[in-house]
């Protein structure tokens, strides 16, 4: 019977251990200088980001290479509410989630309590747009006398989620940062 109460407890301990969003302070400088370096080309790209987005940082496994992988990229939308990160920082008044990959390199389903949800929820606050589940949109064709012609749904098929990113390799021996932009 106690045997079966401490796996319990243990696994109760365990699960309610990974499920969390935790508020944390970045203190690696090439990763601070890489996410400004980020924010500025995004803010030369187009205008919107200035005031809109969060950052999404994404760390991969270690696989043994030489190299340690991390992407930032920029998010307008409230789609990370579906899988909250682990954790989150503010860095010059962006909000950066930071996601760590399994092995297969997918991100790990996190479902944090309502009330850490929320808490980062209003640090994003206005950053953000509603993402809308429903990809298409109506549309109407009217004739010249003003009846209507045609109504129809159309899907809108999206081109990607971020004009800028940058892919960070970390050299696991030296330090060094290789850096790859895409704009």
């Amino acid at each position: 019977m106690r045997l079966i109460i401490t796996l319990l407890l243990l696994c109760i301990f365990s699960s309610g251990m990974a499920q969390k969003c935790e508020k944390i302070q970045i203190k690696d400088q090439q990763i601070i200088d890489a996410i400004g370096e980020l924010i500025i080309t995004c803010n030369k790209a187009n205008d919107i980001y200035k005031d809109m987005g969060v950052i999404h940082m994404d760390i991969y496994p270690d696989s043994g290479k030489t190299e340690k992988r991390i992407n930032l990229w920029t998010n307008l939308t409230d789609s990370f509410k579906d899988n909250p990160p682990r954790q989150y920082a503010h860095l010059w008044g962006k909000i950066v989630l930071i996601y760590e990959h399994d092995e297969n390199i997918r991100t790990p389903k996190n479902e944090v309590p309502s009330e850490q949800l929320e808490a980062l929820l209003n640090d994003v606050g206005d950053r953000v747009f509603v993402e809308q589940k429903r990809k298409g949109r109506w549309v109407e064709t009217y004739n010249a006398d003003g009846s209507l012609k045609k109504r129809s749904f159309q899907k809108i098929i999206s081109g990607g989620s971020s004009p800028c990113s940058i892919i960070l390799l970390i050299d696991k021996k030296t330090g060094e940062i290789r850096k790859l932009k895409s704009v």
